[in-house]
């Protein structure tokens, strides 16, 4: 018996939900991949995802290892090239590059006719991170426009708070995007946006984490939208025991029993990337059963009270998020009940999870 601490990674699931947002989209897709596919595995992915037009990532060394999987695909640098040296790569490999500030602009004129790129230039309509004002947007876009290394150029923004359901942000960001983009391939909604349908009536959108079956929506689950997990996080029983009333478990005493309890201890902690800090909401799913988490997380373990389930075992299977046979545990319920953001426990998990592809 062994801690199970397992992340298994349904590629049907994946490929679902790829149909669902091709059925969706108004245009091509752009199939975000950074951060190791958010945690999924970066080259499991790719290979799965082999019909795709297009794939994006923040690094130069992320865009390399789809490269070398993919030869032919497109790739877009999310964050641009940030040296020369970083141009120079991108033309090699033929990927294309967000530009968002002048000296990408500069280093642009460096080139000699024979380099040629395709350029998504960024407008800021209201994120504040990333791309220029109207004004320096529109003198870009007249320079690009006669530049002959630039093989292709497609105008792109950011929305800030789609995945919010009471804020109209979106629809000011849309229409000053609309209002200075002419005549140009679009590319602004992300996830959020097409799954609410605030997209654009043809544009190229960037989904990233609908992709891997979770929803991004504020108070909404990937099932609202027929999308199913492609992730499920599963760990052991690796003790149980028996607690008295008044009993505290755990460090610094945060929880005391208020009945004779049963409880388990399973094999995942903050060491693999659970979440410490959790409300007293938290549970997992053992026998598709709720189980109440007591006391702090642990590094390398939790507690979970199993007074109400019967016959669990040493070994037996807890689920942490996902689905596991006829359990359905949402990560975005985690998510919740850690104060978080899905993208958060899908990206921390640590080299002590070991994963499967099925």
């Amino acid at each position: 018996m062994s801690r199970g601490t397992q992340a298994t990674i349904n590629l049907k699931h994946l490929k679902h939900n790829y149909k669902v947002l091709q059925t969706l989209a108004p245009n091509k897709l752009v199939l975000v991949v950074k951060a190791d596919a958010y945690g999924h595995g970066l080259k499991q992915i790719i290979q799965t995802l082999d019909e795709a037009d297009c794939f994006a990532v923040a690094t130069i060394e992320e865009a390399m290892t789809i490269r070398r999987i993919n030869p032919t695909v497109r790739i877009v640098l999310l964050e641009g090239f940030l040296s020369l040296s970083e141009l120079h790569i991108a033309i090699d490999n033929k990927f294309d590059s967000v530009i968002h500030q002048q000296q990408q602009l500069d280093m642009l004129d460096t080139l000699t006719l024979s380099n040629r790129i395709n350029i998504w230039l960024k407008y800021d309509s209201g994120m504040n991170r990333l791309g220029f004002n109207a004004k320096d947007f529109t003198t870009a876009i007249g320079k690009l426009e006669n530049k002959q290394q630039v093989n292709e150029l497609i105008l792109m923004s950011h929305l800030a708070s789609a995945n919010l359901t009471q804020s109209d942000f979106t629809k000011q960001q849309t229409k000053k995007f609309l209002e200075i983009s002419n005549n140009h391939t679009l590319s602004l909604s992300n996830s959020s946006a097409l799954l609410t349908g605030k997209n654009l009536v043809d544009e190229w959108c960037r989904v990233g984490l609908s992709l891997f079956g979770v929803s991004p929506i504020e108070g909404k689950k990937s099932v609202d939208f027929n999308l199913k997990p492609v992730m499920t996080l599963k760990t052991n029983v690796i003790a149980i025991k028996k607690v008295s009333a008044g009993e505290t478990i755990g460090y610094s005493q945060t929880y005391t029993a208020k009945f004779d309890s049963q409880i388990a201890i399973i094999g995942i902690g903050y060491g693999d990337g659970y979440p410490w800090a959790i409300n007293p909401s938290a549970y997992v799913k053992i026998d598709n059963t709720d189980a109440p988490i007591v006391g702090s997380v642990s590094m390398d373990m939790i507690a979970i009270d199993i007074t109400e389930v019967k016959n669990i075992t040493v070994g037996d299977s807890v689920l942490i998020w996902g689905e596991e046979d006829t359990m359905h545990l949402p990560i975005e319920t985690i998510a919740e009940n850690a104060n978080t953001i899905p993208y958060v426990l899908l990206c921390q998990l640590t080299s002590r999870v070991h994963y499967k592809y099925v």
